[in-house]
């Protein structure tokens, strides 16, 4: 399972929104709101709007994931993939 969180200085966004995807197997869920950096990190300052969609294959998840991921990326967010912490 990968996450991906979108945000940062994006000029054509004047309300400073952030993304983040997440595939789990055939699952794609994104979620969307207002965020600030709070000790170098992403961090939601409301509750954030989120959307599912199940797919009949991974690879149908995946083909769509990449999509939305290139979407952000042309729109001007900046990818920072989410980094496990380790026990």
């Amino acid at each position: 399972m990968k996450i991906y969180c979108y945000m940062g200085r994006n000029d054509v966004n004047r309300s400073r929104v952030s993304w983040k995807i997440e595939r789990k197997d055939r699952t794609l869920i994104t979620w969307w709101g207002a965020a600030e950096i709070v000790n170098r990190q992403p961090r939601a300052k409301h509750d954030l709007q989120s959307k599912s969609w199940t797919f009949r294959t991974a690879l149908e998840a995946k083909n769509e994931e990449d999509r939305r991921i290139t979407a952000k990326c042309r729109k001007g967010y900046e990818r920072k993939p989410s980094r496990r912490m380790s026990n």
